[in-house]
């Protein structure tokens, strides 16, 4: 061992770095515990190395005034440290980080809940999703509102869940909804793991969805225009373009281009927040053609009384959930035989579960007889021409 006094004492040096084109110097610091520094240029890593040079004669000065005891407690604990091949930084991060978590177990499940909500509302989430958010959250708050989030363990969310009432689809929903809330506590280093993340999910039945057959959308439409003209409109969006039913509520006609034959769902206006161009069917075509030149909304005022009236008067006793989406999903897919133009259309960003759910649900002359269903107005139009000659 060399004598004390030839121990090399560690330098503050700016070295050249050539593995990287853009950082050309290197301040290395890893004698005195922080790793290396990169610059672009000289001047830059200069600053820092005075920087860093202040700092320790600031520790330096600080180290004279400790105590004897307190010297000899520092040794002692980078000893015992270097044991388990750790240092005085790792043992003071592990602690910080320990108390942080003590000083935020005492946020309550429903504080967090209000805070997750109200941060997901100025991430501009839809009203939709964060009334759902609400709901499901109030729900649980009701049993677990006072309590710590620290204090929920794994066995109180999967009882919570076991005995909530509903379907399986029901539990799925309020699982991703609590996943999502404790998803945020580990983010917020409240917890240092996500309990729901090893819950298992509730088993649900791989069933076909819910859509209208060929005549049963055909007398709906028909007997909305008897009925109530401008609901017309909004039910022919959703069968024949697949816009979801809170899209449809926000779209307004100027963004419905019978000329050019699309319709722009705006980001703004998107579940996904994404914008999206959706083609204009033929038969979708002749049920807005009546409708060009309107502003404002698509959907009128006092719409759910009017669809209502609509589904007494078509003798309806079964409304299928997501009926029109669906429908337009099934039968689109058996016309065009192309998932991912019809995942396009629907707003979702992989075929996969397109084609997982909705592949073979109707038959090829069904998907025919669908996409000619087109109002029965002929006759009207030649009286009107007749007249007008």
């Amino acid at each position: 061992m060399r004598p004390f006094w030839r121990v090399k004492k560690p330098q503050l040096a700016i070295l050249p770095y050539r593995h990287d084109p853009k950082y050309k110097f290197v301040l290395d610091l890893r004698a005195f515990g922080k790793g290396r520094k990169f610059f672009k240029r000289r001047s830059e890593a200069e600053a820092e190395q005075r920087r860093q040079k202040t700092l320790l004669e600031i520790h330096s000065r600080e180290a004279i005034g400790l105590s004897p005891r307190e010297m000899s407690n520092f040794v002692t604990a980078r000893k015992t440290l270097a044991e388990y091949d750790k240092s005085i930084d790792d043992a003071v991060d592990f602690f910080v980080n320990y108390l942080e978590r003590v000083r935020r177990c005492n946020t309550t499940v429903a504080q967090l809940a209000d805070e997750m909500i109200e941060t997901k509302r100025t991430d501009g989430r839809s009203k939709t999703y964060l009334a759902d958010l609400r709901h499901r959250l109030g729900r649980f708050c009701q049993d677990f509102g006072q309590r710590p989030i620290a204090g929920i363990t794994f066995d109180d969310l999967e009882n919570w869940l076991r005995q909530l009432p509903g379907s399986p689809q029901t539990r799925a929903n309020y699982r991703t909804v609590l996943g999502s809330l404790f998803g945020y506590a580990t983010k917020r280093r409240m917890l240092d793991m996500n309990p729901v993340a090893h819950i298992a999910k509730p088993k649900l039945i791989d069933s076909p969805p819910e859509i209208f057959t060929v005549d049963e959308l055909r007398h709906l439409l028909e007997t909305a225009l008897s009925v109530e003209p401008d609901v017309v409109p909004m039910l022919a969006i959703g069968a024949f373009a697949g816009l979801r039913d809170a899209e449809i509520k926000r779209i307004e006609w100027k963004e419905v281009d019978l000329s050019r034959q699309y319709i722009e769902v705006k980001a703004s206006k998107s579940k996904t927040a994404r914008r999206r161009i959706v083609p204009i069917q033929p038969n979708l075509a002749a049920w807005l053609r009546p409708s060009t030149g309107r502003q404002g909304r698509v959907v009128p005022a006092n719409s759910r009384r009017k669809l209502a009236k609509v589904r007494k008067a078509a003798g309806l006793t079964n409304w299928p959930n997501n009926g029109l989406r669906h429908s337009f999903a099934s039968y689109r897919l058996a016309i065009t035989h192309d998932a991912p133009r019809v995942a396009s259309e629907l707003g979702h960003t992989s075929p996969q579960m397109l084609y997982n759910t909705y592949r073979e649900v109707v038959l090829p002359d069904e998907a025919e007889r669908y996409w000619k269903i087109e109002p029965q107005s002929r006759d009207a139009e030649n009286v009107v021409a007749f007249t007008a000659s």
